[in-house]
């Protein structure tokens, strides 16, 4: 005997998932810089040095003068020469002019004469020390400056953003489902 029988069959649902995914961009823009740079100014003023070296007295202490400096050496020579020759005519003239004093005027004059005093002998150093004279100026340096500079001028550019949410659908792959099926509802009484 077969008894009846229910046959189930089932079909769970199914969900599908349909997934965008996010998009996000950036872009950033570099800033513009603007830089002006205004130079250091410099001035140098200069003064060169100077040396002086003046050796006219030492070269006239050597026997080599100009020709100016002789003219006027001489001169002078020559005008001190008969100054003393003046000066020792006159004391001649006065003593000869002494008579009165009985004394022999004319006799002293020809023995100052035939005696003369010694020379005077001394050691020179030719030239003589200090007859090079020697002027010396030194450099002189001035430095005025002016400080240069820098002007930045910047423009910064914001960045471009740009996002795209992502998404998520949820749908129904497959739709749930029960099927009943009776089995041997009819009883078959011969067997």
């Amino acid at each position: 005997m077969q008894l009846p029988q229910i046959r189930l069959q089932q079909t769970y649902a199914q969900i599908g998932l349909r997934t965008t995914q996010p998009n996000q961009e950036i872009e950033q823009q570099p800033a513009d810089l603007s830089i002006q740079q205004t130079p250091a100014q410099m001035e140098i003023d200069r003064t060169p040095s100077q040396l002086i070296i003046d050796q006219e007295q030492a070269w006239g202490e050597l026997g080599f003068k100009s020709i100016p400096t002789l003219i006027a050496d001489e001169a002078e020579f020559a005008k001190n020469e008969a100054l003393m020759a003046v000066a020792e005519i006159a004391q001649e003239g006065d003593q000869l002019a002494k008579i009165a004093n009985k004394r022999d005027a004319l006799m002293d004059i020809v023995a100052q004469k035939a005696n003369p005093e010694p020379a005077k002998i001394n050691i020179a150093f030719i030239p003589s020390p200090g007859s090079v004279k020697i002027q010396f100026t030194p450099t002189e340096v001035h430095i005025n400056w002016k400080q240069g500079g820098a002007t930045i001028d910047s423009t910064q550019h914001r960045p471009t953003h740009n996002y795209t949410p992502g998404k998520t659908e949820v749908y129904l792959k497959q739709m749930q489902s029960l099927q009943i099926d009776f089995i041997g509802t009819n009883v078959n009484q011969n067997s």
